[in-house]
Formats: C-alpha cells, structure tokens, sequence
C-alpha cells in the first residue's frame, strides 16, 4: 500500500480531476436512479402487469450484468480508459433523453438495457484511471469519487418527484410534462462531457497512448490474479456487504411503512438520511485507511454496522429510528471507498479494470436471489427478521476480513 504520510499532499489541478471524475460519477447515478424513482410512473404510462414491470427490472440488472463482465477487460485490454468515461456519460444522456419519447414496451426495454449498461461501463474506466494515477492517496479518492455517487443518489428523489407534481416542499410549480423532466435531467450529464472529453484529450496528447494488453498477457495475467486468496476473499466480502446494504435500503421504506405508518414522503427522507450517512463517513474512512490499513478499518466498519443493523428493529420511538438510520448508512456506506482500494492495492495496475468488474459482477450475483429471499424471510418470519439476515451476511464478511492477510499503511 502507498505510504499517504510520506507522499506529498495533491496539487490543486490533481485535486480538480478527482472532483472532475467524481461528479462525473454523481451524474451517472443521478441519471440511472431516475428509472428506479420513476418506476411507478413507468407502469402507468406504459399500462404494464407487475410481471412486465418486473420482467423490465430484470433485463435492467442483465445490462448491468453484461457491463460488469465486459467494461473491464475491454478497458484493460485497449487501455482507453477516458475513452469509456466519456461514452458512459454520452450514451446514459441520450438513453435518458429518448425515454421521454418512448412509447412502446419493446423501446423501453432496450433503454432500459443501455442506461443499466452505461451506468455501470463508469466504474472499470474510472476507478483503475484514479487509483493508479494517485495510488499514493487511493483511499481518500476511492471516498471522493464514492461521494459523488451518493449525492447523485441523493438528489434524484428530491428533485425528479418534484418536476413531475409541482410539489417542491416549500413552494407549489406548474408540473412538467414526462418528456420535459427526462429532457431537463439530461442536462447534468450534457454539462459534464465537454470537460471530459477536454481532460480526456489533453492528457493523451501529453502521456501519449494509455497502456494496453495482448490478449495472451492479459489471459495469463489473469489466471495469476485469480489465484490471489485475497482479491477472492475482497470480492467475496463486496458480495456480501452490498447485498446487505441493496437489502436495506430496498426495504427499509417497506418497513418504516408497515411497521410505524410512515407516509411515503418520510421513508423518502429516511432513504436520504441513509445515503447522508454513508457520504459523512466515506472520506474520513478513506483517509484513515491510507494511514491505518485497508484490513483494519473494515473490520471496525462492518462490526459497527453489524450492530447497528441489528439494533434497528427494536427501536420504537421515531427519533431514534432516524439516528440508527443515520448509524447504518454511517458504517455500512463508508466502507465502500475502502474495500475498492483494498482491491486496487492487491491487482497489477494492467488488471484493475478486469478487477471492479469482477467486485461488480459479483455483487449483482449475490443481490439478485437475496431479493427473493429476504421476500420469503418477510413473509415467513415479518419484515423486521429481515435485518437479523442482513446481519448474518455481515458477520460472515467480517469473518472473512479477519482471515485475510494484514496489510501495511
């Protein structure tokens, strides 16, 4: 791991490309969190059963899936990193544009596809691009950029319910028309590009071409890399960790709902409290795991979030809630920056994008039947038995944690 105390502090212009990258970041989850927003408003413009419905959420998650086994390699294979940070953001704009036009279930299943897709082609160009170019400060970039998606996520329920009603809390608008609110929200990623595409130009002239790999390198390389018990055990605890944060925060509005009559709007804000959590925490986990080690702030992170996960369903009184809320988002979201950076520390600079992918994909694996089954768990046993589960995912990723390998500051 770099020594961050040693290393000199990032220039101004370095620190203007991580913000740059970052909000780059933010843009593609504010655009892809426009569709999961919307949703129900989707099914009524399009008159859909809830298995269309849920036939579109599937396809979403294989273009996501399909992005995630394929960005990577074609990044480490080529090299054109900025390339795809730049096509991510272009074709994301576009596919959110031309859903306000669309009027057929066939059409919005291919955008469905392409914003999933698109979405998800940032992570391997963006994240390998920033760990190897600041490696000496990686946890504290891997944060930054971490931050962006938060406050992308963030945004999207404040702002996009409030264009289509006219309802923005404090004052009441004439509402936009559907095609108008998807033409508007593109604008973020439109804004975005041209800076992008600038940085992505200037540096190739200066550096010359990116690195790529021949295919046989890359294969053998590869092998190599998945013999490393470490990145396996690192993959394994994204798989879990993400499946008990997706978990939560798909069915915490439920929970709120049933369990204390909240109304929509609060369990909106109980969804914002959670993101808020995990972006206070993300950079000074970051920071810490630069001096400290990787290994040793994920298992405080995940102890604490194993706790205050399992503390939540025997809180009663609304104040409360909300302050565990605030402690899950916390724990849980900081740990993302780090687990990242613990993988681009142990992957060959050549390898990283192949690497994201595979924490990528391996947490889609694990999400998709985990829906199914905290459903049955729901049903079986009611829905506050649910966070004993995601409990249980987490002691087991923190089991993993203490059996890897310690890692140097």
């Amino acid at each position: 791991m770099a020594q961050a105390d040693s290393a000199p502090p990032l220039t101004f212009r370095e620190q203007a490309v991580v913000a740059l990258i970052s909000a780059g970041h933010g843009v593609t989850h504010y655009l892809h969190s426009i569709v999961l927003v919307v949703s129900p408003l989707i099914k009524e413009k399009f008159n859909l059963s809830y298995t269309e419905l849920g036939l579109f959420f599937t396809i979403y998650s294989a273009g996501s899936f399909l992005s995630a086994i394929t960005g990577g390699p074609f990044a480490d294979l080529t090299g054109r990193r900025q390339l795809l940070q730049v096509l991510s953001i272009a074709i994301l704009s576009l596919a959110v544009m031309f859903l306000g036009f669309a009027n057929e279930y066939a059409v919005l299943l291919v955008l469905g596809v392409l914003i999933a897709f698109s979405n998800q082609l940032w992570h391997p160009a963006a994240i390998p691009y920033l760990a190897t170019r600041f490696h000496a400060h990686r946890g504290y970039v891997m944060s930054i950029h971490g931050m962006g998606s938060n406050i992308g996520d963030v945004l999207v329920p404040l702002l996009v319910p409030a264009m289509l009603t006219g309802n923005y809390m404090i004052i009441q608008l004439e509402s936009m028309s559907w095609r108008n609110v998807m033409i508007i929200n593109t604008l973020p990623g439109l804004f975005i590009l041209p800076p992008l595409i600038i940085r992505a130009v200037r540096e190739r002239t200066e550096n010359g071409n990116e690195t790529s790999l021949n295919l046989r390198h890359y294969i053998s390389g590869i092998i190599e890399q998945g013999k490393n018990k470490t990145v396996l055990g690192i993959g394994l605890i994204a798989g879990l960790r993400t499946t008990a944060q997706s978990g939560s925060r798909n069915f915490l509005p439920v929970y709120l709902v049933d369990q204390f009559n909240w109304s929509l709007t609060q369990a909106g804000i109980a969804l914002l409290l959670l993101n808020l959590g995990g972006s206070v925490a993300a950079v000074p986990a970051g920071i810490v795991s630069d001096r400290c080690g990787r290994r040793k702030v994920m298992l405080v992170a995940i102890a604490s979030a194993t706790i205050f996960i399992l503390m939540l369903p025997l809180l009663q009184d609304e104040f409360l809630i909300v302050i565990g809320i605030c402690l899950v988002g916390f724990s849980i979201y900081a740990t993302r920056p780090v687990l990242i950076s613990w993988m681009m520390d142990n992957v060959e600079s050549e390898f990283r994008g192949t690497a994201t992918s595979l924490m990528f994909a391996t947490q889609s694996a694990f999400s998709i039947p985990n829906m199914a089954i905290t459903g049955v768990i729901a049903d079986i046993y009611g829905i506050a038995a649910i966070f004993y589960w995601f409990a249980i995912m987490l002691l087991v990723a923190n089991a993993v944690v203490f059996f890897l390998p310690k890692d140097n500051p």
